[in-house]
């Protein structure tokens, strides 16, 4: 089971890029104190990006080549150029922050145009909204523009600036209103210090992410989940964001914030399970993640070595309203949310959880876990599956219904209803392995019969509980669309019936992004070569080793994608026999590893064995590949 499924700081996720040298000209160096700046401003996503994250400002002209000059950043976001550097450089220019959280880069942009230098200085910041504007304006990620700058120079004018921040600021008009930001509002050029007030809590309430692969971006409100999704340089409005039915403080949103990060250090230092220190973060009584009680769920997290070390952190926190079928929030609690993050390892998002959070009377925040009683989710899948009878690999897409009966409660099958799927809904049951998921039925829930059900043909995608989808019906499903999924349990144990069954529980989770398109992943060998590993070996091999006395290990090694913002989370061996027997080993790694060593499970009678390789991008759908 990958670590995203057991567990649950603080800045918007936003896009990875990797370094890249800039052109000649006038060369790098720190900004003189002593020297007035010709331009300045703040570096924050919310919090300040300070010389702890390795927050460097990089700005550049839009000569042929691009004259460059470098600045750190202070202990407050603060960065400066003096009018020397820039002496003689071509306008407009762009600044870029690189900086870092848990060893992972990441990248901000802003830009100054000849008219902000009019009166011989000027306040640029460097935000995710900065950087969104200009992704708007080119119709591709700011870090590409940042890349090309002479290229896009003409598209980077103080009108072409102020219409993309006034577009963009009738999309976050409701999160403005509700930190009291004025509509007139500079987003480029007005001051502002981090300090969770004012601009500041603007930027906390909102989560800015951009994918290069679907070239769009999502605005998320973080203070009660609404998204607002658009194509990168559409000139078709994009949906407003909407605020909270009911007022929520932004000091909630930091203290719950403080709350995720306080118990990363406490992980920090390996804590054992009944730690007391450990314990006080959760609501030791009623605690419950998808089915585990907080002794099991304690106990898998502080023996995962995955995140020993310091290794895990939050980052996106997001409010959400209390589903109306929690009942174990106490009566005393004075605020109390469903708190979605992400989570990360050695700064690599990981995986999207949530937790019900609550604070107690005494003014502390509480965790309760998902509450659910069993796994139940909806995800996106791509898969590019090995077929060993045809010597083919074959692409699929679609959607990945998860459940499966972690709270050991006899649940028998589950029926999954939402966008893009038949009016029926899915069917998935029980499959006899307690440590697998349900497989998805080939049928709706009129053809359930127990574990003989008929499950969907596998012989095309390799995966059993992918939903496979063409490009017309993935064009139906928005981002952040909502599900539901009921679990079942038989009214007699043996005796499988959909009409008699009862009705244990009914969650409703939400897909962070549609599938991939199957044009996209199948158009050219180099989209799949950069969706996918290649080159994956098992040295020595697997099935020699399942089929010996004693158990061996091999190591999986293979060729990450090429695509940016694709995180390595789990490899698994499988191997089987003629009687229908399956045994699995998988291990949670890293993101950035491109090798692993796992024991090969021993298997009487073997006939059969696969690796796969798991990986996740920054929108959190899953990419499956098997060999």
């Amino acid at each position: 089971m990958k670590f995203i499924r057991i567990i649950l700081g603080c800045c918007s996720l936003l896009i990875v890029a990797a370094l890249t040298g800039c052109g000649g000209g006038s060369g790098g160096g720190i900004a003189s104190q002593a020297s007035a700046p010709m331009i300045s401003g703040v570096a924050a996503t919310g919090a300040p990006i300070t010389p702890a994250m390795n927050g460097v400002v990089t700005i550049q002209d839009s000569a042929t080549p691009a004259h460059t000059a470098t600045t750190p950043t202070d202990a407050n976001g603060y960065y400066s150029f003096t009018a020397a550097q820039l002496s003689g450089w071509s306008k407009p220019y762009m600044m870029e922050i690189n900086y870092k959280v848990g060893g992972v880069v990441y990248l901000l942009h802003s830009a100054a145009t000849a008219s902000d230098l009019t009166s011989g200085s000027a306040t640029i910041n460097i935000t995710p909204l900065t950087d969104l504007v200009i992704s708007n304006l080119a119709g591709t990620v700011a870090a590409n523009v940042f890349k090309n700058q002479s290229t896009y120079a003409s598209k980077l004018t103080s009108t072409a600036l102020a219409t993309g921040a006034t577009t963009l600021k009738t999309q976050i008009a409701a999160v403005m209103a509700t930190e009291g930001v004025s509509a007139s509002v500079d987003l480029f050029r007005q001051s502002f210090t981090a300090n969770g007030t004012g601009l500041d809590a603007l930027l906390d309430a909102l989560k800015v992410t951009q994918n290069p692969v679907t070239n769009t971006a999502t605005i998320t409100n973080r203070l009660n989940g609404s998204t607002s999704t658009s194509v990168l340089g559409s000139t078709t409005a994009p949906t407003p964001l909407t605020a909270p039915a009911t007022a929520v403080p932004i000091t909630d949103l930091q203290a719950i914030t403080s709350l995720f990060s306080n118990f990363s250090a406490e992980m920090a230092l390996a804590p054992a399970p009944s730690d007391p220190k450990l314990l006080a973060f959760f609501d030791q009584t009623n605690f419950k993640q998808d089915g585990k009680n907080l002794a099991n769920f304690l106990q898998q997290i502080t023996s995962n070595p995955t995140i020993l070390g310091g290794t895990i952190s939050f980052a996106d926190i997001t409010l959400n309203p209390l589903p109306t079928w929690i009942t174990t929030v106490p009566t005393t609690a004075t605020a109390s949310y469903k708190v979605s993050f992400t989570v990360q390892l050695n700064g690599i998002p990981n995986s999207r959880e949530e937790f019900i959070v609550y604070k107690n009377s005494a003014g502390n925040w509480i965790a309760l876990g998902s509450q659910k009683v069993a796994k139940a989710r909806m995800e996106a899948l791509e898969t590019s599956g090995f077929n060993s009878m045809t010597a083919t690999r074959v692409n699929c897409t679609g959607l990945f219904p998860q459940v499966r009966d972690d709270g050991a409660l006899g649940i028998s099958f589950a029926v999954v209803t939402g966008p893009g799927l038949p009016a029926a809904g899915l069917l998935l049951f029980a499959n006899g392995n307690t440590q697998y998921d349900f497989s998805l039925a080939a049928g709706d829930v009129s053809t359930y019969a127990g574990t003989a059900t008929t499950p969907i043909n596998t012989s095309t995608c390799m995966f059993n509980s992918l939903y496979p989808m063409n490009d017309t019906t993935i064009a139906t499903i928005p981002d952040g669309s909502q599900y539901t999924i009921k679990l079942y349990k038989d009214l007699a144990p043996g005796t499988p019936n959909a009409a008699t069954a009862t009705l244990v529980a009914t969650y409703h989770p939400i897909l962070a992004a549609a599938p991939l398109t199957n044009a996209l992943i199948n158009t050219t060998p180099t989209a799949t070569t950069g969706l996918f590993p290649t080159a994956e070996t098992a040295n020595p091999a697997i099935l020699g080793l399942a089929q010996g006395s004693v158990a061996g290990t091999s190591t999986i090694a293979w060729t990450a994608p090429t695509a940016p913002n694709l995180y390595a989370s789990a490899v698994n061996i499988y191997v089987s026999n003629a009687g229908g027997v399956s045994n699995q080993n998988m291990i949670d790694v890293a993101g950035n590893v491109t090798s692993t060593t796992l024991t090969v499970p021993l298997l009487t009678g073997a006939n059969g064995a696969s690796v796969t390789i798991s990986y996740t991008d920054n929108s959190f759908r899953n990419y499956w590949t098997s060999f």
